[in-house]
């Protein structure tokens, strides 16, 4: 007999990164994190993380409270996926997909952490048996910075490289083509010849200035070029990809039809997705069973704290379609948790713990609790 829920809590992280980092589109000052809690009569908690890029996580913590939680109170914790479907056809009516994924996304991991506890295994193996365990991650960093200079650039990239990462991760498109095109050139000189690199441009570029940059560059050492051009020019996607480059598309995107066409008809090479943006795990299998057998492969964003890690690397783990996992090396909330074991030959490969769930808690001591709900109950506002 399933157990039920009998309680979920919303907590709520807030990240101070003082305004001196970002990318073309965000400057980074204060960065919140929002968690979901699925507590069931079993006495077994499961723990969930939800995307929130907003100045602030209030909508979300609202959107949270009246619009999902209650459908979840005193369910089955077998019946969640039937629940979610739901609300999800609901929205059709409602206009709220967006705001939807991210809020399912923290149920649906927690579901994920909960169910795997009850099953006595890690969340890989409850998510596909036959995975092969293993993640491969990158390291992701290479932000523009207050005092910044292109040697400090390349300090910070060979660091990944010196602690055995062969991909790492660096932001363009903020300066002018010829000054990031030398920037990605001076980092890649900084980096052993075997490293590669993963581009991003944050939607930044027309298709042929995109191309311009990435000819200028040896080819041979760009893994993927991500969010090349605005995320609907899937024209421009799909003549960077006919003229051989790697595109990465789109990282915050959860349309399933928009996922097919970017599969289909841009063909890119790399299908990123966040599984705290998405709707959680259920649907990167979802995704990962489209781009089999086709040109694409997934590659799971990170840019929050290490519950959406751990989530990522368990999903990395098992399903082969997944080719690696952003480590994140700025948005490190949490990260002293991790217990992520290490392949002594090959440090880009990784383990997640094997325990049963995600193998991560949630410090209370660090979080705050912004409301609960009970079964018997309708949720109340903490204290």
């Amino acid at each position: 007999m399933s157990s039920k829920i009998t309680q979920i809590k919303v907590h709520t992280h807030r990240n101070d990164l003082g305004g001196k980092i970002w990318n073309p589109s965000i400057r980074w000052t204060d960065k919140y994190a929002v968690f979901v809690t699925l507590h069931d009569s079993a006495g077994k908690v499961g723990l969930g993380e939800c995307w929130c890029f907003d100045a602030a996580p209030d909508a979300l913590v609202a959107y949270l409270r009246t619009e999902v939680t209650p459908y979840f109170l005193g369910q089955a914790l077998t019946d969640l996926p039937l629940i979610a479907r739901g609300l999800f056809e609901k929205a059709t009516l409602t206009a709220r997909h967006g705001i939807l994924a991210s809020a399912l996304a923290g149920i649906d991991i927690a579901m994920w952490d909960l169910t795997a506890k009850h099953e006595n295994a890690p969340v890989w193996r409850s998510l596909n048996k036959d995975g092969s365990g293993t993640a491969h991650l990158y390291a992701s960093g290479g932000l523009y910075g207050e005092g910044k200079s292109v040697d400090d650039l390349c300090r910070e990239m060979a660091s990944h490289a010196a602690r055995g990462y062969r991909l790492s991760k660096m932001k363009i498109g903020a300066l002018s083509l010829q000054e990031d095109t030398a920037r990605v050139k001076a980092v890649l000189a900084a980096l052993p010849g075997a490293t590669k690199l993963i581009v991003d441009g944050v939607y930044s570029y027309s298709s042929d200035a995109a191309l311009r940059l990435f000819e200028a560059l040896p080819v041979e050492r760009i893994e993927a070029f991500q969010s090349p051009t605005a995320a609907w020019d899937y024209t421009g996607m799909a003549q960077l990809t006919k003229a051989g480059v790697p595109v990465m598309a789109t990282e915050a995107e959860y349309r399933p039809e928009i996922h097919d066409r970017l599969i289909k008809e841009v063909g890119v090479a790399f299908l990123q997705t966040a599984p705290v943006a998405v709707g959680g795990l259920s649907q990167i299998a979802s995704l990962a069973n489209k781009v089999s057998g086709t040109q694409t492969r997934l590659s799971l964003e990170v840019s929050s704290t290490a519950i959406a890690l751990m989530a990522a690397v368990h999903a990395g783990a098992a399903f082969a379609e997944v080719a690696h996992v952003e480590y994140h090396t700025v948005h490190t909330v949490f990260f002293d948790a991790l217990a992520l074991e290490k392949r002594q030959k090959d440090p880009f490969r990784v383990t997640p713990p094997d325990r049963p769930g995600l193998g991560i808690s949630l410090p209370d001591n660090e979080v705050s609790v912004a409301f609960e709900g009970t079964s018997d109950t309708s949720p109340k506002d903490a204290a």
